[in-house]
């Protein structure tokens, strides 16, 4: 079985669970697809001509493996949103699955096995069972995926993810807590909580006065999982400027497990154009909790994402995200030029401003945020960061690399002893805009190594 992963961590996390549940019907996993009977194609719809790459990579992978005759499988975003038109354009494809029916995978390829020419399922039923994952199938050994919620309900003019994951469901917060509890046992060292909005999560809580459903459970689920799961290092992605709030700053400031990063996308700074997008926050409200985030207790790395572009968007609307950009001073921004999705309102709206623009202000917008970059990265000079050590850094021999609890880079030396899992002490020497470079100070803890 070959698993190939488009997308965004949560598509990472899917793929791990659709290794979970193939498992027990006697696949193994390589890296080899000319190998593989079963080739899985995961994919993401966010990015401009998904579906087209999705064909292009099919075609590819079917050249490689025409003397096996494997069963070739779309998951995912862009099966959900092209469904029949996959077995029309690709008909070497005989599976198709949406992400919120990938419980049925072992089914539908029980259904191949036993002669069936094609199997599909794209189901949003909103059932509460969420899958499981065996260590075995997850992706890295020191970082572990979570999934707390599924699905959106905010319904942003340009976002396909409604449409493809469909409506918001929570699991349990029990069972949230008991699952990273047993990651931390496992071994690992990081958990990063996961939902395509993890801060609209909702679900039963127990309290005192009683057993009830809280809509804003979210701070209540970082406390839990922080005081009871045992795990040192916790993340979370992505959340909405609509349901955070001045109470989960509160609650990371008390909670030292949970690390000092925050990913909270503006994608614009105009009010005109947060108002098309249907985001349901204004410019004012977002920098009301951005001044939450930089009067905490904590130095927060804050980080962001910013559309380029987005219809009827003005020279005016786009100073205005420029302002908004100088003013926070992100530590990082992920930058996107519009580009219209199916099923979306804007999709009817036209792409009205020009490639050139577009393309104008994206580097405009690129080269403010490098110099914003690289100087925020600088407060770390001279600072003693905790680092998770990833592995030998791709561009030196001689160094490792790992990533701060801001989710920052961390290039340093080998040291004697200090193996991928390690976390150490690490001075910061110099910086660049997407990384920090220091020198080994100590080992603060060895890998957990279970028996």
């Amino acid at each position: 079985m070959f698993i190939e992963t488009h997308g965004c961590q949560m598509n990472v996390h899917d793929s791990e669970k659709a290794l979970s549940l193939l498992r027990p019907m006697g696949f193994a996993e390589t890296d080899d697809p000319s190998t593989a009977d079963l080739i899985l194609l995961n994919t993401c719809s966010v990015r401009e001509k998904a579906s087209e790459k999705v064909f292009h990579r099919v075609r590819a992978l079917r050249l490689l493996t025409e003397q096996r005759d494997p069963v070739v499988g779309v998951l995912g975003c862009v099966a959900q949103s092209e469904a029949e038109q996959i077995f029309e354009r690709a008909p070497s494809v005989r599976l198709v699955v949406g992400p919120q029916a990938l419980d049925g995978l072992p089914d539908l390829v029980s259904q191949l096995d036993r002669g069936f020419d094609r199997a599909i399922d794209l189901r949003q039923d909103n059932r509460p069972d969420f899958v499981a994952v065996d260590d075995r199938s997850r992706r890295a050994g020191l970082v572990a995926f979570v999934t707390i919620i599924e699905g959106c309900n905010k319904n942003c003019s340009y976002c396909i993810v409604p449409y493809t994951r469909g409506r918001e469901r929570s699991r349990p917060i029990d069972s949230v807590v008991e699952e990273v509890r047993r990651l931390g046992e496992a071994g690992y060292r990081e958990v990063h909580l996961l939902g395509q909005n993890v801060n609209s999560y909702a679900s039963w809580v127990e309290r005192a006065s009683g057993r009830r459903f809280e809509e804003n459970a979210f701070p209540e689920l970082l406390a839990r999982v922080a005081r009871e799961s045992g795990v040192s290092r916790i993340k979370y992605t992505t959340s909405h400027p609509r349901d955070f709030s001045e109470k989960i700053v509160q609650v990371m400031d008390d909670n030292p497990e949970l690390c000092d990063w925050i990913h909270l996308p503006v994608q614009s700074g105009s009010n005109r154009t947060l108002k098309r997008m249907f985001r349901g926050y204004t410019r004012e409200r977002y920098l009301e909790l951005v001044g939450a985030i930089r009067g905490a207790r904590r130095d927060y790395s804050l980080t962001s994402d910013v559309i380029v572009g987005f219809p009827g968007e003005s020279d005016d609307d786009f100073e205005e995200t420029l302002d908004l950009v100088r003013e926070v001073e992100f530590d990082a921004l992920y930058t996107f030029n519009y580009s219209p999705r199916p099923h979306t309102p804007a999709a009817d709206w036209g792409d009205d401003v020009p490639p050139q623009v577009k393309r104008e202000r994206f580097d405009q917008l690129l080269e403010l945020q490098g110099e914003i970059q690289i100087r925020r990265a600088g407060r770390y000079l001279g600072v003693v960061c905790e680092v998770l050590v990833d592995g030998r850094s791709a561009r030196s021999d001689t160094d490792l690399t790992g990533h701060s609890t801001g989710n920052a880079v961390v290039n340093f030396p080998a040291a004697d002893g200090v193996v991928p899992g390690a976390v150490v002490a690490v001075r910061i020497t110099s910086v660049k805009a997407h990384s920090l470079y220091g020198e080994f100070v100590k080992l603060l803890s060895s890998p957990v190594v279970n028996s």
